[in-house]
């Protein structure tokens, strides 16, 4: 699972969905443009619900790995329209960003 922080907050969602999501968001800030992308979530009392975030232009938006007992929330569907969404502005066809970092050791497991 992976936590990703927006201008409002933070979100719980699958990892898949996470970098779709960050895959996404770096192809619309190359355009410019701006979309909102709606995710199943994991809410603080362990509830699935959903949420709209809005993503793409100076927005910023950050990923983490978090750990949970819960199930891996899968929706595959919305990773292939959010990476097709991706391709579809983009000169070559790709965005520039592969995922690469996100399997490195996070902030928060170093000893401060």
């Amino acid at each position: 699972m992976k936590r990703i922080f927006h201008p409002g907050g933070s979100v719980v969602t699958g990892d898949d969905l996470a970098v779709a999501v960050m895959y996404y968001a770096e192809a619309l800030s190359l355009r410019p443009q701006v979309d909102v992308v709606d995710l199943p979530i994991i809410d603080d009392t362990g509830l699935v619900g959903r949420v709209q975030i809005l993503i793409g232009g100076s927005g910023r938006l950050g990923c983490i790995t978090v750990e949970s007992c819960l199930s891996e929330l899968l929706e595959p569907d919305t990773v292939d329209t959010l990476r097709h969404k991706a391709r579809a502005g983009t000169a070559s066809g790709r965005a520039s960003w592969t995922g690469d970092g996100l399997d490195s050791p996070q902030f928060d497991e170093f000893d401060y």
